[in-house]
C-alpha cells in the first residue's frame, strides 16, 4: 500500500457545480478540511464533460483559489464523479478443493481467471471499482475470505464497475490541462451508499435515486456495492402526465405542485384560479391530479422495485429502501402515494440537504486512509498491474 499523503486535493463533480477541497490527515489518520470552495457552472452533464475548454477554465480558477488560500500546490487530485453511464458486472469464479485447505493461491487463480475473461469482453472500458461481493464454501455463504478453511468447492463473486475508456481519457485530459494527474476516482453512487451505511447503520439496502429525467437503483449487500441499474425516466414523467391530461403547460403544473396550497389530502378542492389567465381558466380538481399521479407513480414503483427482476432476491424479504429525489416537491407532495406504491420494504425518504455538504469528501479521505472492507481494488491510476493490485488489497 502506498504511503498516504498527509495533504490531499479533492474534487466532487456535480452538474451544477464543482466542490473542491483540501484535506489533511494527522498521524492517527484523523482527517480535517483545510479549505474548500464551491464553484459553478461546472461544464458537466450527467457526469460527462460537455465543454472541455469551459471546464478547464472553471477548474483552474477554483483550484488556484483553494491553493492560494492554503498556500499549497498540488500535482495530484482525487475525484468523485457523478457518472451515470457505467457498467455493473457480477462475475463468479470457482475452485474444486476436494477436501483440501483454501490457499491464497487458490483465490489468486480465481481472480486471474475472472480478470482475463473480463478483459477480453470489456476491453473498451476502465475499471473504477471492484468489490468482493460473496464467498461460498460448499454452498454456504461466509462473511470473510476463507483462507485456511477446508472444503470441497469454493465460489468467489466479484462486482466490477466500469466506465468507457474515452470517458476516463476525457477526465485525464481535463486534469492534465490543469497540471494535475488523477490519484483516484470513485463513483458518487458509491460514496452516497457509504453515507447511508454511516448515518443509518444499514449495510444491506437498496437506494433509489429519482432524478428529473433519469433514475437509478443501487444495491449494497453487507457493505459491498454489488448492483446498479439506470432507467431513462424520472419524476418529470409525472409532471408531463398531468400536463397532457389536464391540458396545462409543464411550468404551470410545477407551480401548482410547489405551491403551499397544494395538498393531496384536499381531494375535494380545485386548483386555485391564480394559476390561470382569465381566458383559459378551467375547474381542475385536486382529486383528478392525484389520480393521474397515482397511476404513474404505481408504474414507476413497479418498474424500479416491485417488479424489478434484478431484485428477485428480495421477493419474499422486507428490505431497507432509501428513496432520494432530485425534485424535492415531488417527494414532499406525493410522499404518501410513493409510500403506498412501494411494497415489502422499510421505506426511508432522504431529506433535502441532509447531513454535512462535505461528507462525500470526508468519506473519500476515509477510503484513502483506511480503505473499504469489501473493496478489492482501491486505485485506478497506478503503475501496478490490475491483478497485483487486487491481490495486495485482498491479502494485506
Amino acid at each position: 500500500m502506498n504511503k498516504l499523503k498527509k495533504k490531499n486535493l479533492f474534487l466532487e463533480i456535480n452538474d451544477e457545480n464543482f466542490l473542491v477541497a483540501i484535506g489533511e490527515h494527522d498521524d492517527e489518520l484523523n482527517f480535517k478540511i483545510i479549505e474548500h470552495e464551491l464553484f459553478s457552472p461546472s461544464g458537466f452533464k450527467n457526469g460527462k464533460i460537455i465543454d472541455l475548454a469551459t471546464t478547464v477554465e472553471n477548474l483552474k480558477k477554483v483550484v488556484k483559489k483553494v491553493e492560494s488560500k492554503s498556500n499549497l500546490l498540488f500535482s495530484q487530485i482525487n475525484v468523485i464523479i457523478n457518472q451515470t453511464e457505467f457498467d455493473c458486472i457480477n462475475i463468479s469464479g470457482f475452485k474444486k478443493l476436494n477436501g483440501n485447505q483454501i490457499l491464497s493461491d487458490d483465490i489468486s487463480y480465481i481472480l486471474n481467471d475472472i480478470k482475463s475473461k473480463l478483459s477480453e469482453s470489456e476491453n473498451d472500458k476502465t475499471i473504477i471499482h471492484l468489490f468482493n461481493t460473496k464467498y461460498l464454501l460448499d454452498n454456504k455463504q461466509i462473511k470473510n475470505l476463507p483462507i485456511g478453511l477446508y472444503g470441497d468447492f469454493y465460489s468467489h463473486q466479484l462486482t466490477f464497475f466500469l466506465i468507457k475508456n474515452n470517458e476516463f481519457k476525457n477526465l485525464k485530459t481535463l486534469f492534465n490541462k490543469c497540471n494535475l494527474s488523477i490519484n483516484r476516482v470513485i463513483l458518487k453512487s458509491f460514496s452516497d451508499g457509504i453515507k447511508i451505511i454511516n448515518n443509518y447503520k444499514d449495510d444491506t439496502f437498496i437506494k433509489i435515486k429519482i432524478g428529473k429525467s433519469e433514475s437509478n437503483v443501487s444495491f449494497f449487500f453487507e457493505s459491498a456495492f454489488c448492483f446498479s441499474q439506470k432507467f431513462n425516466f424520472g419524476s418529470d414523467i409525472i409532471i408531463k402526465d398531468i400536463s397532457k391530461v389536464c391540458s396545462l403547460e409543464t411550468s404551470t403544473v410545477q407551480k401548482i405542485i410547489s405551491d403551499s396550497s397544494f395538498e393531496i389530502s384536499d381531494e375535494n378542492l380545485y386548483v386555485d384560479k391564480k394559476f390561470f389567465d382569465k381566458n383559459n381558466f378551467r375547474k381542475i380538481s385536486i382529486k383528478h391530479i392525484i389520480e393521474i399521479s397515482s397511476a404513474r407513480i404505481e408504474e414507476i414503483a413497479n418498474i424500479l422495485f416491485n417488479k424489478n427482476k434484478n431484485l428477485y432476491y428480495f421477493k419474499d424479504k422486507e428490505v431497507a429502501l432509501y428513496l432520494d429525489f432530485e425534485d424535492k416537491n415531488i417527494s414532499y407532495k406525493f410522499h404518501f402515494i410513493f409510500e403506498n406504491s412501494l411494497k415489502k420494504c422499510k421505506l426511508n425518504f432522504l431529506k433535502e440537504n441532509e447531513g454535512d455538504p462535505l461528507e462525500s469528501i470526508k468519506i473519500f479521505a476515509q477510503l484513502l486512509s483506511k480503505g473499504w472492507s469489501k473493496e478489492a481494488i482501491p486505485v485506478v491510476n497506478k503503475k501496478k498491474s490490475l491483478i497485483s493490485r487486487i491481490f495486495s488489497s485482498l491479502f494485506e
